[in-house]
């Protein structure tokens, strides 16, 4: 569990994160048939990553850029990412005030945030 936000990098974030929704059995209810690519782009940090959803768990969180059919492309700064995976900030507020932009089908965007929710209680 992260501590201090101001403290942690984006991928510990990015890994707590990834614990959370892997011990999570109303997540893997949620993503049944869902394998995605969410692709994390900082837009103020030089570090991007991947984090691979496939068969009921996120099974990685890597640096680097994937983007092929069916990646979820999420853009905002670091600090806003930072505190949207650490449940500080609901990611459909983060849309509705203009601080990330997410580049995906409508049904993707669902799917994330319905994630959020059940992992965050949002």
């Amino acid at each position: 569990m992260i501590a201090d936000i101001a403290t942690a990098t984006l991928e510990e974030c990015l890994s707590d994160f990834r614990e959370r929704f892997n011990d999570n059995a109303r997540v893997k209810k949620l993503i049944a048939g869902w394998n995605r690519d969410v692709l994390v782009e900082p837009l103020d940090a030089p570090t991007a990553y991947t984090m691979t959803i496939e068969n009921l768990e996120m099974t990685g969180v890597t640096p680097g850029i994937s983007e092929g059919d069916g990646t979820v492309h999420m853009q905002a700064d670091e600090e806003i990412l930072k505190r949207i995976f650490t449940g500080d900030y609901n990611p459909a507020t983060a849309l509705i005030d203009g601080n990330m932009a997410v580049f995906s089908a409508e049904r993707d965007k669902v799917k994330l945030e319905a994630i959020a929710m059940v992992i965050w209680g949002l």
